[in-house]
């Protein structure tokens, strides 16, 4: 899971975490992003792009899940 904060004066940083196996709910994706974001904010200078990626996705083998949706 990948962090990617662009600020106001064109700078940005990427902060990510790893884990070591799937995530079983939406409640852990929420807890990790927001640990990446505690020490950002509140932010010193105006941010103008937040973003968010998840890569090295699995697919579950049986059956078909919902699609989990991020309340922002």
């Amino acid at each position: 899971m990948t962090l990617k904060v662009k600020y106001a004066d064109f700078n940005q940083i990427t902060r990510s975490k790893t884990v070591p196996a799937p995530l079983p709910a939406i409640a852990d994706l929420e807890e990790i992003i927001s640990h990446l974001l505690v020490p950002i904010f509140p932010p010193r200078k105006g941010i103008r792009l937040l973003g968010v990626s998840l890569s090295s996705l699995e697919r579950r083998s049986s059956g078909t899940e919902p699609q989990l949706r991020l309340a922002l």
